[in-house]
This record gives structure tokens, sequence and C-alpha cells, in this order.
């Protein structure tokens, strides 16, 4: 039986969604709901935590119209589910604590010493670091995977120029995580700059839209996904449509 935190977490999705705010829903989506209760005995609801990844808990808490928003959406659809008025009714926000692997001190320590190396791939790395994972490494160049390594290939044969996995700096926030941003490829073809990225993740809609408008509100216009499997087994198909579809921004 699905019980009552995660039947009110799904409606709560849907109605952001409903009213205009897919952004604020993939704030949520990945959300665990804890209630807490006055009695020993799990009876009498007192109170909700809703407990968000780290990058969602500091968006939210950041910006006081996204809560509101939230809030307001929540006590919505659960009046009547908890309590009959739900306009007192205590929720907060809470961050995810991190999983404790085996060797986290050695992968905090790897973490500081690649924060001082060069930028290229640095995102990459630390994430796979943290899944106990490397690098493929390709003429000296660290990619993300074979996919990668094969549209590199295609315009290294183009002789195009391109940035591999580079770090992206705007410094708007001064959090990090929002200021510091990567790509797959940048790529500059007769003067005009384009995004190309190797796309893994399908379910990635809110996100992958967020960080294109982050580039774009630069100037960068171009940004194109590809599927991996399309990017490894046929790679200079990929790269003649990217560059026809560049070619077309052209100033």
């Amino acid at each position: 039986m699905i019980d009552l935190e995660e039947r009110l977490l799904r409606t709560w999705v849907e109605d952001l969604i409903e009213n205009g705010f897919d952004a604020y829903a993939a704030l949520i989506v990945d959300a665990k709901l804890h209630f807490t209760y006055s009695d020993s005995f799990g009876n009498d609801i007192n109170g909700l935590f809703v407990i968000l990844p780290r990058e969602n808990y500091k968006k939210i808490q950041e910006n006081n119209p996204i809560k509101e928003i939230l809030l307001k959406s929540f006590n919505f659809i659960a009046e009547g589910h908890i309590w009959d008025d739900m306009s007192d009714f205590p929720v907060k926000f809470k961050m995810d604590l991190l999983e404790v692997e085996e060797n986290w001190r050695d992968v905090i320590k790897r973490l500081i010493t690649i924060s001082k190396e060069v930028n290229q791939g640095l995102i990459t790395e630390k994430v796979f670091i943290r899944e106990s994972k490397q690098p493929i490494t390709y003429n000296e160049i660290k990619f993300a995977s074979q996919s990668e390594v094969r549209i590199a290939q295609e315009l290294e044969v183009a002789e195009v120029l391109f940035f591999p996995l580079p770090l992206a700096v705007r410094y708007e926030t001064g959090n990090i995580y929002e200021d510091h941003r990567e790509v797959d490829f940048l790529i500059c073809h007769q003067g005009t700059w384009g995004i190309l990225e190797v796309a893994y993740h399908p379910d990635r809609y809110e996100k992958d839209k967020e960080k294109d408008f982050w580039f774009k509100k630069s100037g960068i216009l171009c940004i194109e996904h590809y599927p991996a499997e399309r990017c490894y087994n046929r790679p200079k198909d990929v790269i003649d449509e990217f560059l026809k579809v560049l070619v077309q921004y052209k100033k």
C-alpha cells in the first residue's frame, strides 16, 4: 500500500505542473516527505519535513518566493488529509545527508586535490570519483564516455575547433553549483559558437533546459542534445547535422 507521504508528494508535483510551475516541481520531485507526530503511537501528525537533495534545498532556502509558492501548493492539496485548516501546519525543508562510503575520506582528499588541477573535465571527474570510476583519457584529454571520444575524433577529422568538457564560470549567485557549469563540447565553427551535449538521461528535461538557458543568457544560442547511442554509432552524422544547424546562427 502506498503511504500518505508518497501520495501527497505525487499530487503536489502534479499541482505545481498544472499551475505552470514546472521548474518548482523539478525541485521537489526527488524529495522525501517525513511526518512528525505529537505522540509515540503515530496517531497525531504535528508537522512535516521535506527532505531534499543538497542542490535543490539551497535553491529553495535562498529564494523565499519559491518557498511561498511551494507551501501554498502543498497546503492546498493536503487540506483535509492532514489538518482541516492547513494555514498553520508546520512544513520544514531539510537537506538530505550524503551516504557514507567506506573510503569517504579518500574520496574527499582526491576531490580537494583535483580542485587545484586544470579545469578540463573537472566536474565530470568529481562526479566519477564519488562513484568510484575514472574518466576516459584520449589524446591526454578527459572524457566521460566512449560516445564523447567518438564525437571528439570526428571533430578532429573535420578540423573544427572544439573544447571538450570545459568549465564555464559566470559569477552570479556566489553559489559554486550554480555559477560553474560544464558542457560536453563547446564548438566554434566559422566564427559561431555552439554546444553539443551527449545525452544519457531522457528524464532530465528540466535540468537540461535550465542549464541550456544559463548559456543562452550569454549569447550561445545553438545548443543541441544527441543520444549517446547515436553519438557512438554514427558520430559523423551527428557532427554533420550539428554543423549545419550551427551555421544558421552565424551573424
